[in-house]
């Protein structure tokens, strides 16, 4: 046979060879797919600004048909021309009370954010927390923040204003401040004071600046003795907020095109789909990583429950050989106890009968002496009645003597020997029945 391969296989091996660089470089495309999009994401990164209030950036630009944005009431902004200015207020709760948190953002007519705040009342901070939230915003920033303390006035709460970036707080002049105190508007542009009261920082006569300089950020924050307050939080940009009296360079200024802007249409809309799945892939790691936390602390205190109950069975267990070594013993003494009873019964049962035997004998050989006697005495008497003989006289002592060993005498002291005998027996039998019940 030939080791030449037939048409046939080679036809067979030359598909296989081509589905596999097909396939190589299909993944090849993906791999590159994947990079591009990372580059593109890194990109975007890199451009996107740092200056941002809950995810939301200056710089940026707005999808003006999406829902979050139809949440916003707008219209054209009075101060700053060609810019168009955007509230809305939420009620939220929290473990320590509920609170309205209000959000405005001014943008170009293209979309183009500007400046974005948050201001929320009350604020339920202490100094301690006022300062961890501070540290917080500087590693996310990424700079060290200006700040200024507000100047103590008794019964008003303490207050904190921290800078980033190149944001500059010029303090508003006395005119204006009067304005403010009539709760009228100076038309001054942005302004921002300790309270988020401007009435009442005028009157109080606390410092009320104006937002001036390039981009940045800004925390402000009071807080009284009970740990409540007020909390502002904006993102500035104000590159396009005083246009020159040329328009031409406003154009270029509050309309220029960003990196993000000069990428194609679909590409954008892509980013923000990866950027979205990012996001929600994100938050279902930190869900899985609470409930994987959960999990592992329900472990360990079914774990702890578990030992703590063979503990208290061991407890138990110890307790119970315990009590029955206890017992045990208390048995074996009380057997003991009845075994010398026993044995103390029996010696004085033996030694009463020994001393009722000896006795008996004693009784035996008395009335057999008392009967020879007795008979000696009636052949004396007989001899006494011949002549030349002496009857024979029995000492006082001796017909005592004969007379306590009458038969009546020897009756009761059988008596008196079974008596004691039945008692013997009911005292032995007593102990055993103790015994028995132990």
């Amino acid at each position: 046979m030939s080791d030449d391969p037939s048409p046939t296989t080679c036809r067979f091996n030359v598909g296989n060879n081509r589905r596999v660089r097909l396939r190589i470089e299909a993944a090849a495309m993906r791999a590159r797919i994947v990079v591009l999009a990372n580059v593109v994401l890194c990109g975007n990164a890199l451009a996107a600004p740092e200056y941002a209030v809950e995810g939301l950036a200056v710089g940026t630009q707005l999808n003006l048909g999406s829902a979050s944005y139809q949440e916003y009431k707008c219209s054209p902004s009075d101060q700053f021309d060609g810019l168009t200015w955007c509230q809305k207020a939420r009620s939220h709760k929290e473990r320590r009370g509920s609170y309205i948190a209000a959000y405005s953002l001014l943008h170009s007519r293209d979309g183009n954010i500007l400046y974005i705040n948050r201001s929320q009342e009350p604020a339920f901070l202490n100094p301690k927390e006022a300062e961890v939230n501070i540290r917080r915003y500087s590693r996310k920033i990424g700079e060290s923040p200006r700040i200024m303390k507000m100047p103590h006035r008794s019964g008003l709460p303490d207050g904190l204003i921290a800078v980033w970036g190149k944001i500059t707080l010029e303090p508003l002049d006395q005119e204006s401040v009067k304005i403010l105190a009539d709760g009228k508007g100076p038309g001054k542009g942005l302004l921002i004071d300790y309270l988020r009261n401007f009435a009442r920082s005028a009157k109080e006569g606390l410092p009320i600046y104006r937002i001036d300089g390039g981009p940045g950020f800004i925390w402000a924050a009071s807080f009284d003795q009970k740990g409540r307050g007020t909390l502002r939080l904006a993102a500035v940009e104000l590159s396009g907020f005083s246009p020159p009296s040329d328009p031409a360079p406003v154009v270029a200024q509050t309309t220029a095109p960003t990196h993000q802007e000069e990428l194609p249409l679909e590409l954008n809309q892509t980013i923000e789909n990866l950027q979205a799945d990012l996001a929600i892939s994100i938050n279902k790691i930190v869900e899985l990583e609470k409930a994987q936390a959960d999990a592992e602390r329900a472990a360990k205190q079914a774990e702890q429950a578990k030992l703590d109950a063979e503990n208290a069975n061991q407890e138990v267990e110890r307790t119970r050989i315990a009590e029955k070594m206890t017992s045990d013993a208390l048995v074996a003494q009380l057997r003991a106890d009845k075994v010398r009873a026993v044995a103390k019964s029996s010696r004085w049962e033996h030694a009463l009968y020994a001393s009722l035997g000896a006795l008996l004998l004693m009784l035996t050989a008395s009335t057999i002496g008392f009967f020879m006697h007795r008979h000696k005495a009636s052949v004396s008497k007989q001899q006494g009645g011949e002549p030349g003989t002496k009857p024979i006289e029995v000492p006082a002592q001796c017909q005592r003597s004969e007379a306590g060993l009458e038969p009546s005498a020897l009756s009761q002291f059988v008596k008196t020997y079974r008596e004691e005998r039945a008692r013997l027996a009911a005292t032995n039998g007593q102990r055993t029945r103790l015994s028995r019940g132990v």
